[in-house]
């Protein structure tokens, strides 16, 4: 048994699909399910049920939970060897969602990789609850994210919190859309709404939603609290890239953040980006770069986290 065949062990776990497992791997099929037959075999139990669908036995699910701490432990082990021997060589896992990725990441990268050129970088793109979690757990380094402020203060014993930025959020609206709900008022509503949208204004208006319990739902159901209605939900979307490819049907108007509307600005000539008030002020997210708080945190990722910093700082001046 080696870590190899833990390491396959636990993909072929995570979605209890061979085939997927396989591809990310980057072996056959065949290969996959050889290494767990000798996984098996070195273990003496099933791990996996495989009629009628794919899933664990008692045993694997044992297995799991051991694996995934073995191979947290090895990662953490490389990675304080590495600093040891100075020869810059590690994993960083970061939880980050994938447009804060594109715009941050190709400030960070050139300058990370030549200070720490055999350092791998793993993405994971998902909740803030679950990053969090992740992060805990030790499956993660490090996570970008916009926690609650009950999340910030219950977590602040065990979690560095560092500031990133203030996100604003925004209310996309395509000119078609205000012509087709507002008619000759559309003109007098973009002007005022550019200074901040009244939402009571576009009751009629059908909007894009993302689902719950995304945290954009939540700032999403806050605003409409506050404005006192219940809005017209057209569709509800489990990410915002899906409201963007449906941007040119002028089906309805969406919630983003303001890290995305300089990508909106690029792709679509003819947006209207109106930011959100709450409160008799504009409505605001702090984006957080987060990691666990340790006696000797992991340079790699300290230098990161300095990047990061910089990188948003450009990115907020833009």
């Amino acid at each position: 048994m080696n870590l190899k065949s833990l390491e396959y062990f636990v993909e072929v776990a995570r979605d209890l699909n061979m085939t997927t497992a396989a591809q990310r791997l980057y072996i056959s099929q065949q290969a996959l399910s050889s290494q767990i037959q000798k996984l098996e075999e070195y273990y003496g139990v099933t791990l996996f049920e495989r009629r009628p669908k794919l899933q664990l036995t008692y045993a694997g699910k044992r297995l799991l939970e051991g694996a995934e701490t073995v191979l947290r432990d090895s990662i953490d082990l490389t990675n304080s060897l590495s600093e040891i021997s100075k020869n810059r060589s590690g994993i960083l896992r970061l939880g980050i969602p994938t447009y804060r990725a594109a715009e941050s990441l190709p400030l960070i990268l050139p300058a990370y990789t030549k200070k720490w050129p055999n350092v791998t970088i793993t993405l994971e793109d998902t909740n803030t609850t679950e990053m969090l979690e992740k992060l805990l757990a030790g499956a993660l380094d490090a996570c970008v994210v916009s926690p609650s402020p009950s999340e910030v203060q219950g977590l602040g014993d065990r979690l560095e919190f560092v500031r990133l930025l203030d996100d604003r959020t925004y209310v996309i609206c395509s000119d078609e859309m205000l012509s087709r709900y507002f008619g000759s008022r559309s003109e007098a509503v973009r002007k005022r709404s550019r200074q901040g949208i009244d939402l009571q204004e576009f009751r009629d208006v059908p909007f894009l939603l993302h689902k719950p319990p995304m945290r954009l739902r939540q700032v999403e159901d806050e605003c409409f609290n506050n404005a006192g209605f219940r809005p017209n939900v057209f569709l509800e979307a489990g990410n915002t890239e899906l409201m963007l490819a449906l941007y040119p049907c002028h089906v309805g108007c969406f919630f983003c953040r303001e890290a995305r509307i300089h990508s909106i600005a690029r792709i679509f000539g003819d947006h209207n980006a109106f930011p959100v008030n709450y409160d008799e002020g504009p409505h605001r997210q702090i984006v957080y770069f987060v990691r666990r708080k340790t006696a000797q945190p992991r340079a790699h990722v300290l230098d990161f986290e300095r990047l990061m910093q910089k990188a948003w700082k450009e990115i907020a001046l833009h």
